[in-house]
């Protein structure tokens, strides 16, 4: 993939918004991002980092190989460890568009990058 072709990982339990925190997720849909037109490429499942309090750091581990691929991550909401372990990896959590359709929000990210 090129710097114009890309994947982005979306937080969804609804599939219609960007709905979920990063540690309650036990999908994320991935996008494809292609010369600015974005389109559905696939759904991951993962297990819920979140264990009630605290997170599982395997778990995360996990995600964050699931999600390796991914240019970006879009989240309802993200905690600090989660979002620095995310950049640490590549991957910039953004949680810019929460309840956003995941489309949409991904056009208006791109627009402001």
């Amino acid at each position: 993939m090129t710097a114009l072709d890309f994947l982005v990982a979306v937080a969804t339990k609804s599939g219609q918004q960007i709905d979920l925190h990063f540690g309650h997720a036990d999908a994320f849909a991935i996008y494809h991002v292609s010369g600015g037109s974005v389109a559905f490429h696939e759904n991951r499942a993962v297990e819920h980092y979140c264990q009630g309090g605290y997170g599982d750091d395997d778990k995360r581990e996990a995600i964050l190989r699931a999600l390796a691929d991914c240019r970006a991550v879009f989240l309802a909401r993200v905690g600090d460890g989660p979002a620095r372990r995310l950049r640490e990896a590549g991957i910039e959590p953004v949680t810019a568009f929460p309840y956003g359709e995941p489309v949409e929000s991904i056009a208006n990210w791109l627009s402001s990058q």
